[in-house]
């Protein structure tokens, strides 16, 4: 199977692991002013320069969209969800139809009451005739190139789709299930990155397993408690799409670190100074996370850590010393 995968970035680069050792054939695109190192890398079978670990053979590179998916069997995007929607538009000019389109970006999009994760964002530019799969669950990215044991699920309408390219792409590491729940996949892989922050600031760094347990135990629930009424299923928050990769998450990464930050300085702000203001991803889906539990009718009482983590970044609330139980 051809497969072209649209971004050069971390898990773009990961998933090409897997995807070697089943014997498939790569072709990578990204945009050069944010993935020419990692292109370069990728070309000549060196490390990525974000994970410091490589391919096991150099793969091919296109410099125009059309040029990568244009004879692909598969295209995966792995783009920012800021690039989801220009992307997906250039790649449904190009690639064939029918061929089915596996979505990693991880977001939330719309305006109003219309809130939707960046998958469904994609599926509206690809047409109908192109299915399109969402990819979620408790996968870091330097842990699959190395690689090591990682649960995954892909998700789409047609379970059927999903459950082929599970086959096709799965390894003795590469453990991937399928569902067709895709909305509530889509909002898990989004809302668990600013349950992770609020994770992060209520446990800090030396919290003790009880406290780290309520704190998790109450974000699952929030999650959850989302997922569903915005018409997803409450098992795909309970298993790996929810619950596992809000655990990763909350555990290692930008955005339980940034969470830990906010006990140690007096504003937010000095928090992303720290972290020489890396992207955050949960506090671009605040905003659109607090929309759609508006739209779902869920507010303080139903969502306490959500909208505490709010009060706390618009400098309502001061940062440093939460008290949990306080919000419960």
């Amino acid at each position: 199977m051809r497969i072209a995968v649209l971004g050069a970035g971390q898990m773009g680069a990961a998933f090409g692991q897997p995807a070697l050792e089943r014997g498939h054939d790569l072709v990578y695109w990204g945009p050069d002013w944010l993935d020419g190192p990692a292109l370069a890398a990728l070309a000549e079978g060196g490390p990525h320069p974000d994970l410091g670990a490589a391919l096991q053979k150099p793969v091919e590179t296109a410099d125009e969209i059309g040029d990568a998916v244009r004879d692909a069997d598969l295209v995966a995007l792995a783009v920012t969800s800021e690039g989801i929607g220009w992307v997906s538009e250039e790649a449904a000019r190009h690639a064939p139809e029918g061929v089915p389109i596996l979505v990693f970006t991880k977001g939330l999009s719309g305006e109003d009451e219309n809130i939707v994760p960046s998958v469904i964002l994609a599926s509206k530019h690809l047409g109908p005739k192109r299915p399109v799969v969402a990819v979620g669950g408790p996968v870091k990215a330097n842990d699959l190139i190395e690689p090591s044991p990682t649960q995954t699920v892909f998700g789409c309408e047609d379970i059927e789709v999903a459950s082929e390219l599970a086959d096709a792409l799965s390894t003795t590491y590469y453990l991937p299930s399928a569902t067709d729940d895709l909305l509530g996949l889509g909002l898990c892989s989004a809302l668990k990155n600013c349950y992770a922050i609020a994770f992060g600031y209520l446990t800090g760094h030396d919290a003790k397993p009880n406290l780290r347990a309520l704190a998790f135990g109450t974000a699952l629930g929030e999650l959850a408690a989302t997922v569903s009424a915005a018409g997803g299923r409450p098992e795909t928050a309970a298993g790996p799409a929810g619950a596992g990769d809000l655990y990763v998450t909350c555990l290692s990464g930008r955005n339980g670190d940034f969470g830990r930050l906010l006990n140690e300085v007096s504003r937010p702000d000095e928090a992303l100074e720290k972290m020489k203001n890396v992207t955050v991803e949960g506090l671009d889906t605040l905003p659109y996370a607090l929309k759609l539990a508006h739209a779902c009718g869920l507010g303080e009482a139903e969502l306490p850590l959500l909208y505490e983590l709010d009060a706390v970044l618009r400098g309502e609330r001061g940062t440093g010393d939460p008290d949990l139980i306080w919000l419960l």
